[in-house]
This record gives C-alpha cells, sequence and structure tokens, in this order.
C-alpha cells in the first residue's frame, strides 16, 4: 500500500517527520519497505493556456500553438500532441527549464518554426497516469504557476507492507489510526464520518415490504452476508475529477479510468470502505442482493465471463447478476462515458461472505481484499454521505432522496476480550502501569473496563483481527514499544547431549556449501502442469482454496520450485547458478524430507589458471558421492535409467542401495529446457534425506597404519557390454582388508583396442595396520581381485 504523507497529514496532526513517522510504522508492525518522492525533480514548468492553434507549414503531424505562460506575452510552441485544444491549460517547459532524466530546455527550430518551450506529456514529467498525450489540467488552473506548486509535488511516498491480519490497516485512516495510537498527535476526522442521512433509511423488514420500486431488496438468506446496504440514485456525473484528487489517485498507484470510479477509489484508499457505482439506466427493476443460483455468470468487468456458484453472493436485477458482491462489478451496469445518472452502493459484507471466492474464479481485487480482511461495519452509510457531498462539490449533480435507501440490519458484534496483568506480564517479560496499558488500548479505539485482575476490552468495529487475550499483549507491547522492552540475559541450565547416530542436515549443508552451492526455500505448493510434468503419477494433494494456479497442488518433487528459482537467477545475468533446498513433498500417503539439487553452467569459478568448463554429469555425480560420503559403509551404486518424464536419457541415473532407490540425479530434458527459455540443460539430483537420517553412521576413529602403503595400477580390456561401476563394485565387495581404497583414474577406447572394448585403469591403495606388506602380499590380492572380475565376462590385463 502506497500512503502520501500530505494526505496523511490532512487526517493526522503530527510534527513527527517523514524519517519519524517510517521508523514509528515499522516498530509498530507496520513495515516500511520504500520511502520515495512524489515525482522526480525537474524546474521551469508552469501552467499554461492554450490561444490558438494552426498547422505547421512543414509537417503534417505538428502544430503551432500560441501559449500564455502568465507572463504577459504569448509564446510560439511547437507541439505534436493529439489531444491539444484551444482553451486548454498545460504543462509548458519554458526555456531553461529542466525536465527528468537531464533533459534541459531551450529555443529551438522544428522543421523551420521556432518553439519556446516544451508542452508537456504527464510521462515526460515522470507523473504517468494511464493517460496519452498532453497533461490537460484543470479549466481554473492559474495560469504563470510552477507546476510543482500548483500540483504540491513536495511529497513524500511510503510503500507499507501490510500483513494479512492488518485489514484495517488498508487505508489512509486506518494508517492514522494506528500512528495516532502510536502518539504521534491527534486525528482529524475525515468529512462524513457522522453523517445526516438526507435519504430514507429503514430496517430490513421495513424495506422488504416497501412499494418502491427500486428500493434494494436483501433476500430472507442472505442478511446474514449483507446487514447494511446502502443504494443512492445520484443524476448527473462530474465531467471531470480535480487535479488535486487525480495526482492524489496517482500517487496511491491507481490511473484514472473515469470521474466516478475515481472518486470511489480515492473515498477506498482513504477510509478503507470499498463503494460501486451501477449506471442506473442500465438496471432492470429493483436491485436485490441474494445468493447466485446455478448456471448463472457474471460478465465481469475484467473482461470474462465469470461462471457463478451457490456460495457467492450477488447484487441483481430483474434481468440478472450485475455484481459479485464485495468482489466485482458486472460491464452491463457498468459506469461509461455515457453514464448520465448511477446507483452508488455502499455496503457491509462479512469477511465469510466473501473469503475464497475471488481466488477460485482468479480475480484480486482492491474491494475483495479488504472485505476479505474485514471492514468497518458501520461505515458504509457514513461513506456514501461523504461520496455524495464530493460529488455534489463537482459539478451539476443531485441525489433523488426519493429512490435512496439503507438498509439497516442486525451488525456483528466484537465480544469483550479478557486481559489478565499476571499474563501480560509474562509474555511481555515486565510489569506495566494500569495507566499504560488503558491508554495504549483506548487510543487503539477499544472500550476498556477494569477487572479484579486487569480488564476487559471490547474491539472497534474496524478491528477484525483481535479475539483473544494474546492478540490485546500484543497490541499493548507493540504501541507501548518493543523497543523500550528490557533487555535481559535469559537463564537455563545447558545439558550435553548425546552425539547423533546418523549425520544431520547441517553436515549435508556443509557438504553442499562447501562445495559452492546455494541454499533457497521455495513454495511447498505448485502449479497442475508442472505436477504433471514433473511428477505424472503423484497423488499430491490438491488445495481446495489455492492462492494462484501457479500454486494449486502440493508439490511431489522440489525440481520445479528448484527449476522456477534457477530460471529466474538465469534470466537476470546469473550464469553459473548451484542450488540446493531442504524441503518436504507430499503424497496421500503423507510426506518426506527430501534433499535436491540443481546446476547449470560452468564447473567451476573464473580463474587465470584453467579454462572454464561447462558443469557435466560426472560433477553432479560427484556431488552426490561427497552427500554420501558420512556413510561409508552404505553400499550404494548408481544405475542409468532412460525412462525418466524429464530427464534426459542418456544422461541420467538412480542412487541405489541395494535395490532401493534413495536418490536420482539427471541432465533435464533438451525439449524441457528449451520450453523454459534455458540455453543449456541444467543438472538435476535428489536423496531422500528422511531415509538416510535413519541410517546408522559407521563414522568412527581408526588409527593410522604405521607401515608404508603400496600402491598397483590395473589397465584391464572391457567388453562394451560391461559398466564401468559393475567392475569397480565386483571389486570392492571382494576386496580385503589390506585394500584401503579403489580408484578409477583413465579410461581409454581406440584402434589400439579390439573393437567393441575399452580399457580401464584401476590404482590399488594396499595398507596393512599390524605388518609391511611383501610383494607376495600385494601380488595375491591384485591376482585375486583379477579373477573376481574375469568372473563378469571376458575381462583382460591390457598388454
Amino acid at each position: 500500500m502506497r500512503v502520501s504523507i500530505q494526505w496523511l497529514r490532512e487526517l493526522l496532526d503530527t510534527s513527527w517527520d517523514t524519517e519519524e513517522i517510517a521508523r514509528r510504522l515499522t516498530m509498530g508492525g507496520i513495515e516500511v519497505e520504500a520511502v520515495e518522492d512524489a515525482a522526480p525533480l525537474f524546474h521551469g514548468v508552469v501552467v499554461a493556456a492554450v490561444q490558438s492553434i494552426a498547422p505547421h507549414p512543414e509537417a503534417d503531424q505538428l502544430r503551432v500553438a500560441q501559449v500564455d505562460a502568465g507572463d504577459g506575452q504569448l509564446r510560439t510552441v511547437v507541439c505534436g500532441a493529439d489531444n491539444l485544444a484551444v482553451g486548454q491549460r498545460v504543462p509548458l517547459a519554458i526555456p531553461g527549464a529542466a525536465l527528468p532524466g537531464e533533459r534541459a530546455i531551450t529555443i529551438a527550430t522544428l522543421r523551420g518554426v521556432s518553439s519556446e518551450g516544451v508542452l508537456c506529456a504527464a510521462a515526460e514529467l515522470g507523473l504517468e497516469d494511464g493517460g496519452s498525450g498532453l497533461l490537460i489540467l484543470d479549466d481554473d488552473a492559474p495560469i504563470g504557476t510552477d507546476l510543482r506548486t500548483y500540483l504540491r509535488l513536495e511529497d513524500q511516498i511510503l510503500t507499507l507492507g501490510i500483513t494479512p491480519n492488518r485489514g484495517d490497516a488498508l487505508s489512509m485512516l486506518g494508517v492514522a489510526r494506528d500512528l495516532f495510537a502510536l502518539g504521534a498527535g491527534a486525528l482529524i476526522c475525515p468529512e462524513g464520518d457522522t453523517p445526516q442521512p438526507v435519504w430514507t433509511t429503514s430496517s430490513l423488514d421495513m424495506l422488504a415490504q416497501t412499494r418502491e420500486h427500486f428500493a434494494p431488496h436483501i433476500a430472507v438468506d442472505a442478511r446474514g452476508a449483507c446487514p447494511s446496504y446502502t443504494a443512492l440514485w445520484i443524476e448527473g456525473v462530474p465531467k471531470r475529477l480535480p487535479d488535486v484528487l487525480r495526482e492524489r489517485l496517482r500517487r496511491a498507484g491507481h490511473r484514472c479510468i473515469h470521474p466516478v470510479v475515481d472518486l470511489l477509489n480515492l473515498q477506498m484508499l482513504e477510509t478503507g470502505q470499498p463503494l460501486h457505482a451501477f449506471d442506473a439506466d442500465t438496471l432492470q427493476g429493483g436491485l436485490t442482493v441474494r445468493w447466485a443460483q446455478a448456471g448463472e455468470t457474471l460478465d465481469a468487468l475484467d473482461g470474462r465471463d465469470l461462471p457463478l456458484e451457490p456460495d457467492m453472493l450477488v447484487v441483481a436485477d430483474a434481468a440478472g447478476p450485475v455484481a459479485l458482491a464485495g468482489i466485482i462489478g458486472g460491464r452491463r451496469a457498468a459506469v461509461s462515458t455515457h453514464t448520465r445518472t448511477i446507483v452508488l452502493e455502499a455496503a457491509f459484507f462479512p469477511p465469510k461472505a466473501i473469503q475464497g471466492r475471488a481466488r477460485r474464479l482468479g480475480l484480486q481485487t482492491d474491494s475483495a481484499m479488504r472485505f476479505e480482511r474485514g471492514v468497518d461495519f458501520a461505515l458504509a452509510p457514513a461513506v456514501a454521505a461523504s461520496t455524495l457531498r464530493r460529488l455534489i462539490a463537482m459539478g451539476r449533480v443531485y441525489l433523488r432522496a426519493e429512490r435512496s435507501h439503507t438498509s439497516v440490519g442486525v451488525p456483528p458484534e466484537h465480544a469483550p476480550i479478557p486481559l489478565r496483568r499476571a499474563r501480560l506480564a509474562r509474555i511481555l517479560g515486565m510489569d506495566y502501569d494500569d495507566a499504560v496499558v488503558e491508554t495504549a488500548l483506548t487510543r487503539l479505539g477499544l472500550r476498556v473496563c477494569k477487572t479484579h485482575d486487569g480488564w476487559q476490552a471490547t474491539p472497534p468495529s474496524h478491528r477484525f483481527d483481535l479475539h483473544i487475550e494474546v492478540d490485546l499483549i500484543e497490541e499493548v507491547g507493540r504501541i507501548y514499544g518493543y523497543d523500550r522492552l528490557p533487555l535481559r540475559r535469559p537463564q537455563g541450565v545447558l545439558n550435553p547431549l548425546p552425539m547423533p547416530c546418523a549425520p544431520r542436515h547441517g553436515t549435508l549443508r556443509g557438504i553442499l556449501q562447501a562445495r559452492d552451492y546455494h541454499e533457497v526455500i521455495t513454495y511447498s505448493f505448485i502449479s497442475r502442469q508442472a505436477q504433471a510434468t514433473f511428477t505424472p503419477d503423484a497423488d499430491a494433494p490438491v488445495l481446495l482454496n489455492p492462492l494462484s494456479a501457479d500454486l494449486a497442488v502440493m508439490r511431489a518433487s522440489l525440481w520445479p520450485g528448484l527449476l522456477q528459482t534457477l530460471q529466474f537467477n538465469v534470466k537476470r545475468q546469473q550464469e553459473r547458478v548451484r542450488l540446493f533446498e531442504f524441503g518436504r513433498v507430499f503424497s496421500g500417503n503423507g510426506q518426506r524430507l527430501i534433499l535436491a539439487g540443481c546446476v547449470v553452467g560452468s564447473a567451476d569459478r573464473e580463474h587465470w589458471a584453467q579454462p572454464q568448463r561447462a558443469v557435466d554429469f560426472y560433477d553432479v555425480k560427484g556431488d552426490v558421492t561427497a552427500l554420501l560420503a558420512p556413510w561409508p559403509d552404505m553400499a550404494f551404486h548408481f544405475r542409468p535409467i532412460g525412462d525418466h518424464p524429464v530427464l534426459h536419457p542418456g544422461q541420467a541415473a538412480e542412487v541405489l542401495v541395494g535395490e532401493q532407490r534413495i536418490g536420482l540425479l539427471g541432465a533435464l530434458h533438451p525439449t524441457l529446457a528449451a520450453e523454459h527459455d534455458l540455453d543449456k540443460s541444467p543438472f538435476f539430483f535428489y536423496l531422500d534425506a528422511e531415509w538416510l537420517n535413519d541410517q546408522p553412521s559407521a563414522s568412527r576413529f581408526r588409527p593410522l597404519s604405521p607401515f608404508p602403503a603400496l600402491r598397483r595400477d590395473l589397465a584391464l580390456v572391457i567388453p562394451d557390454d560391461i559398466a564401468a561401476g559393475t567392475v569397480w563394485a565386483a571389486m570392492r565387495a571382494a576386496a580385503s582388508r589390506i585394500v584401503q581404497d579403489i580408484t578409477i583414474f583413465d579410461r581409454y577406447q581406440g584402434p589400439s583396442l579390439m573393437a567393441g572394448t575399452y580399457s580401464l585403469a584401476f590404482a590399488l591403495l594396499l595398507q596393512d595396520v599390524e605388518r609391511t606388506l611383501t610383494e607376495a602380499d600385494v601380488q595375491a590380492e591384485t591376482d585375486r581381485l583379477l579373477a573376481v572380475v574375469r568372473q563378469l565376462g571376458p575381462i583382460e590385463l591390457r598388454a
């Protein structure tokens, strides 16, 4: 949410500067994410009046205007804007002016005509408002006035991160209330907070009996979902929103659409009360608030036809729904440039009547966001009255009182919440004076009564997040100031814990971090499409109320999230990316903890002493092997696979212990890499961290042998159909205790070998802990290992 400091000061009389306001809000629980100027720096731009326009003699796309800049002389300005017209007030950058982007304005000759300045568009001034062409100002804008002064551009904007529970802070008034509670100054009630309605006010029962054909009707079964509904029949529509209000809307991050719609948005931003306007001439009969019927659709303002369900509240006329209550309006009754009469709607819908419906339809609107979190149920008639007064002040607008009504039902009530002194002191770590607690709660709008052990506090109508005692404790703590809480050292008894029998996750994290990986945390939800691509047979839970279509199912694999993160980094010129994640994957049977990673780019960091080399399958295999090193006695091995849905069939393998798969690694299929705009196929791996954690580690101290080690090399000629890993595993399984290590250090295939064979060179490291090995010992061991591998097939020593 964006907050204009100028606008905020109209609702709060405070001496705090912008920096102090931002600091206090952040310390009070509403994070200020950014502070920025309302407009970029520029000078020398004034309000000018267009006196006459003539065609350019040498260019059809240009025109020559005579403008009055308020200095007693007419200036000739060449302009190419399509919306230039005589009588307009427009911004003029006079010679000597400087526009954003260090653009200096001088007298220039354009196709033979001298131009004494530039007529400016909003974008040229950094005041983009969604329009095109020149920035047109109010007809009564004072000629010659500096534009920065006229639009009051010396302002600052706070960008606030509002947490989901603080729906009351989604308005200027809500932010002002919080600052008031924090001690900023005095609140200034906005106009219309306590109106005297000039239209018919009646109960729901009386309204249902009236014969007035337009009176809004609340269906009996929908009264709980709409206890308050105001509909004002207003004739006349203002032609334009004043510049000060248009500029206020821009600073709030909204673009101008239509004078009525713009004003309603401003009222919502100021008070937190969403409003809607219908084109009265398009309505057929009166309005009814009811539940949707099976098969109904709404021609929504976003251009889609939305299928409605029976648990969705709608506003309908005799021809069908014209709005999805509290969420979005329909096109049939939308306000347009042809609208002359409107019906202004201001209503209260409880959060439970709105929550989930917008998300189910793939919508995200300002109105739904506020109603889902809770809107002040006493606010609608007051804001309707305030909006009416502002419309009347803007033009020839008047109210048809006999066609305007407010239906008043039973509003929801907030139950009193007990707050105990002892509990408050225990949670916050200090004793508070009663006056401090009562002042904090009272300034927040709560009604406070003392009890024998503390207080009872009743939340105001705009606070839907206060339900239990700890909510009040949090409010006292943040208003008093977390930075004022006492500093004490925590006390506790530290007992030594036995060393775990298996490596913990920190060990695996350390291994990957040492190998230049970065840990990430991705969402536990992914899209249905990603699920179907990476784990087509998954039975992971499907969310009934997803945040979005991209977060619709619980993930059955960590790879989709890692791929999305990798893609995000690659698009930002990160050529070498190495990521890993510890996370849970889900299925119908439960969840498991998985360690997964992905790699793309060069194998090593750029260095002057070595050439760059792209990462390959064996680099990733080495990383996986390093992860399994804490289990030295676990007989794991790799087996090629060729039928995985997302891995390259020639560069994929599973990690096995016996016949149990505990992991997988390989290159992403080139087709899938191309679909994700990746020039190179990244490599992925995963290990079942939960299974590994259950395995005992054989890591233990073994004394170093004082006797010398001997090395013997074996070069074997092996048929192509026998994998190197098979030979290595056979030798490892048959080796005696004097064989300390067996490694492959060379592979050769060429014309000196028989067709259909290749050569592997093994290095055997032999050492005993009790005696010095003799040549006979070494020869006997190598002969025995050679006999074992020959059982695999026609394997011979290379000559």
